[in-house]
């Protein structure tokens, strides 16, 4: 076991470092392809410098980048610099690095609220939907799921602002307050950003798992252990849901992975200061400093939740394993 699961880590951190040089290569000759310096990108416009005192700045850093020497060198030299974290500045004059760390959190903290409800009442409400014989009751659960599935985030997003912001005033609209400075504001300034990301994912889930449950059970070895007088919630527990939860662990980690696209829309609606909003702002203002070391990010956890996906599938289903790995 312990030589297969060796095989798996190696072979998707072999993954993650391709792809993260495939996407940084392509993202560093699309920048190379933009009018003016490129030098220009990474030292922002500081304006607390003389023209003369800029202009040597950007002679200096153009030959650190090595501007005059061939592409592949160019791409070497900024691959080397994105590998310790410099990123250059912001065109606000701020370390790249820094203005990423301070939006890193709030974007965490949201992700793990939104996320982790949603896998916990997506299971639970698949389960019950699943073995529950009020097909009225159930018919009502799957037809709110639908709808939330298909209803755009910034919808849901704007009528729980509307419904629990504006008639009943318990939470606040907008805004973000620091766990550190008060934890109950910071809980309250999340509950309807973190619904606003769950509720979708929970009807995602949901709507997986269900589909899953249902083909599983319609397994032989389910039928079997019917054959045999196990009861029902033995089955439903013991062998449709270990097979029938399988789908949807892909479909979790694909929503964790590109959770960026979400977080855009939902930060933007709340003002909520993270990685989502500091994108829309990196292109308005055509930092792309910035935009480059959020694009690399985002690919980073991307590729690292793929990972965790198959070590899980390697443990939970043994037909993915290749002949001799126990």
């Amino acid at each position: 076991m312990r030589g297969g699961v060796a095989k798996i880590f190696a072979s998707k951190i072999l993954q993650l470092v391709l792809v993260l040089l495939a996407i940084s290569a392509i993202t560093f000759f699309l920048l190379s392809a933009l009018p003016g310096n490129a030098a220009l990108y990474r030292i922002g416009p500081l304006p607390s410098y003389t023209p003369a005192e800029r202009a040597a700045l950007i002679a200096r850093l153009s030959e650190q980048l090595g501007l005059n020497k061939p592409l592949v060198v160019q791409y070497w030299i900024w691959l080397t610099h994105a590998v310790r974290g410099d990123f250059g500045l912001t065109t606000q004059g701020e370390k790249v690095t820094q203005l990423i760390g301070s939006s890193l959190w709030a974007s965490v903290e949201l992700a793990i609220v939104g996320l982790v409800p949603s896998i916990v009442a997506s299971f639970l409400l698949a389960l019950w939907a699943f073995r529950t014989r009020l097909r009225r009751a159930q018919a009502v659960v799957q037809g709110v799921m639908s709808t939330l599935f298909v209803i755009p985030s910034f919808w849901v997003g704007f009528l729980l602002v509307y419904l629990l912001a504006v008639k009943v005033t318990a939470f606040p609209a907008s805004g973000f307050v620091p766990l550190a400075q008060s934890a109950s504001g910071n809980l309250s300034h999340l509950v309807l950003p973190g619904l606003t990301l769950a509720l979708p994912l929970t009807a995602l889930f949901f709507r997986y798992l269900l589909a899953g449950l249902e083909e599983a059970e319609m397994g032989a070895y389910v039928v079997a252990a019917r054959a045999k007088g196990i009861s029902e919630r033995a089955v439903a527990y013991r062998h449709v849901l270990p097979n029938g939860m399988l789908p949807t662990i892909t479909i979790i980690g694909l929503a964790t992975g590109s959770l960026l696209s979400s977080l855009v829309v939902v930060e933007s609606v709340f003002s909520w200061p993270g990685l989502g909003s500091l994108l829309v702002q990196s292109v308005t203002q055509r930092d792309f400093n910035t935009l480059v070391a959020i694009v690399l990010l985002t690919a980073a956890v991307f590729v690292f939740t793929s990972i965790v996906v198959d070590l899980i599938y390697w443990f939970a289903d043994p037909r993915t394993r290749r002949p001799g790995e126990v």
